[in-house]
């Protein structure tokens, strides 16, 4: 599928309704850019999951401390 949009005002761009509707796309995912070694642009879909989105969702190996990987996590996430 090849699909082509223009670039607007402040450089925005709109995902075409096919891109939209074959990645199921909605408001809440974020675009990650990457360009290639060959010069070529990639676009990846991606939603952010906060803390409280993976709770429940995955299954640790071995028991977890909570309270220690919440504070782990809120370190990582201010720099």
């Amino acid at each position: 599928m090849v699909v082509v949009t223009s670039i607007y005002d402040k450089f925005q761009t709109v995902i075409p309704s096919e891109i939209r509707k074959e990645f199921n796309l909605d408001k809440s995912y974020k675009i990650q850019w990457k360009i290639t070694g060959e010069g070529k642009v990639e676009l990846e879909f991606f939603k952010e999951l906060s803390l409280e989105d993976m709770v429940g969702k995955y299954v640790a190996n071995e028991p977890i401390n909570s309270v220690d990987l919440k504070h782990d996590f809120k370190n990582n996430m201010l720099g």
